[in-house]
């Protein structure tokens, strides 16, 4: 059952340009949502106006099928969790909990109650008299997302909840929050800049970028099957390798001593420079000599533990590529190693704007050879 309807919406500041470019968005009852993007590119904003806190300028929002444009926050049936935690200093875990709850006229028994729960799903039972002065960075966000349970709201935004934590911290708490999500069955829309946050908890999500949305859709889907050059470079790490290419009926020339069969086959009727090959390092495996596509010069290597990440350039080019092998790989800086290409995981991209035009794991081409091909 559809949640949340964005239609079109749009937005900006004092009638100058748009900063939110017509979304077109519908969220499921239980879905957890992430908007993920680089920062400035609008995921905030839209957030805000679910939330409204922010005017919409175009376009319209729907909660339950109702139309909430110009409706207030506390109307909305909904929590937020913010980026800095927003805690009282003054009151204790307990009582920054429970705070709002007197004005939905909630017994004090049944706040009781809920403040219990919540504090027993995350951990606070015994901090439930400290001030926020004296937990964790954590611990608070454990009370911002407490404060969020307890109203019983359900549809819960949060934003960039997590960016104030420790790395160890965020991969514990992601999935702490992904695991209440799903216990509660509420929707979740959740706003992050870090792409594996986005890939760990995400249904769905949606890559915007300078207010513009690139691509929605489920994270593997996004990952296998990226719809431009900038979906394909952020999503991943590393990211996807993109490379200008020559392509022709028979084949695509990635450098001199360098030349792939073309996996579009018969859909490619002529020559064309304006193509850009990616592939993800994962797909550029070691190869015995006589196997390889390329000799390359490796210029860097990082020594994962469990991966290892080998950057190398083709010929006598600068441009440099990234391949992930299993395991710990031994080399130096100047080594010369044989590779190939798996030409079930190449991608095909406009030079002029971006755009896929063909996936090998899909072996469809998204335009007619004439238009890749223009």
């Amino acid at each position: 059952m559809t949640h949340v309807t964005l239609a079109g919406l749009k937005k900006s500041y004092d009638g100058k340009k748009n900063v939110i470019e017509q979304v077109d968005l519908q969220l499921e009852q239980g879905e957890f949502f992430v908007l993920v993007g680089p920062s400035g590119c609008g995921k905030s904003t839209i957030l805000r106006m679910i939330a409204g806190l922010e005017q919409i300028t175009g376009g319209e929002l729907f909660v339950n099928g109702k139309k909430m444009n110009d409706a207030p926050p506390n109307k909305r049936d909904l929590s937020m969790v913010f980026q800095n935690y927003a805690l009282y200093p003054h009151l204790n875990v307990e009582q920054n909990i429970t705070f709002g709850l007197h004005t939905k006229k909630i017994s004090r028994e049944e706040q009781r109650r809920r403040t219990l729960e919540a504090s027993d799903m995350l951990g606070l039972a015994d901090y439930l008299k400290r001030k926020p002065r004296e937990l964790s960075g954590g611990q608070r966000q454990r009370v911002a997302l407490a404060r969020a349970i307890v109203t019983q709201a359900p549809l819960c935004l949060m934003d960039e909840p997590l960016s104030n934590l420790d790395a160890k911290l965020r991969t514990r708490m992601r999935s702490e929050i992904r695991q209440i999500q799903r216990k509660l069955g509420i929707t979740m829309v959740y706003v992050t800049h870090d792409q594996t946050e986005a890939m760990t908890m995400a249904d769905r999500m949606m890559i915007l970028h300078e207010g513009e949305a690139m691509q929605i859709g489920k994270p593997l889907d996004i990952y296998n099957n990226p719809a431009n050059t900038f979906v394909a470079s952020f999503i991943g790490s590393p990211a996807m390798n993109v490379m200008e290419a020559d392509v022709s009926p028979n084949g695509i020339v990635l450098s001199p001593n360098c030349s792939l069969p073309n996996p579009m086959k018969g859909n490619v009727k002529a020559a064309s420079k304006n193509v850009q090959v990616g592939i993800r390092p994962e797909h550029i495996l070691f190869a015995a000599p006589e196997q390889a596509d390329a000799i390359v010069e490796i210029v860097n290597t990082e020594i994962l533990g469990t991966e290892t990440l080998i950057t190398f350039i083709l010929d006598e080019s600068n441009e440099q590529w990234i391949a992930r092998w299993n395991g710990q790989w031994q080399f130096s800086v100047g080594d010369r190693i044989p590779i190939r290409f798996d030409l079930d995981a190449i991608h095909l991209f406009s030079k002029d704007n971006g755009r896929i035009l063909w996936s090998a794991s899909d072996g469809q081409p998204k335009q007619t050879a004439r238009e890749v091909l223009r």
